[in-house]
């Protein structure tokens, strides 16, 4: 990490008090205070959501948060893009697809497009799903 603030650098310099605490840090901090009470109550919630996890989790979370930071604008939209499609998936899918996606991540691209095209990924999911699978892939984005 260069100079300069970081995202996530709140919940490690935070993230090790007490829930209760880390609640009354972020409403006593000027920028949280400054917010829309709806985007107040979304941070107070991601909050009690992040303060929920398990270590391994929370690093999980804070490196996406970084891999994100170093992200181009356009590969930031796609990430979004790609996020958005998945969280419209129902649960049993979003399964499927993490597992197949943690196969893929660490093929190089030829390998991946293969699998891509396979009858075995045909066969298990849709074109919109592969193709939401190697966007994925292709940003690397971290599988939840």
């Amino acid at each position: 990490m260069g100079p300069g603030p970081h995202r996530g650098d709140w919940l490690r310099k935070y993230g090790s008090l007490p829930p209760s605490e880390q609640e009354q840090k972020l409403q006593s901090d000027p920028a949280f205070r400054s917010l829309p009470p709806d985007k107040q109550n979304r941070l107070m919630d991601r909050l009690k959501s992040f303060a929920n996890q398990p270590p391994e989790k929370k690093q999980q979370i804070l490196n996406r948060m970084e891999t994100y930071e170093h992200m181009t604008p356009q590969q930031q939209e796609a990430a979004r893009n790609l996020f958005s499609r998945y969280r419209g998936l129902p649960d049993d899918q979003k399964g499927k697809i993490n597992q197949a996606y943690r196969r893929l991540r660490g093929m190089p691209p030829s390998a991946r497009a293969e699998l891509l095209d396979s009858p075995e990924f045909r066969n298990n999911f849709t074109d919109d799903e592969r193709d939401l699978l190697k966007g994925m892939a292709d940003l690397n984005m971290p599988s939840r």
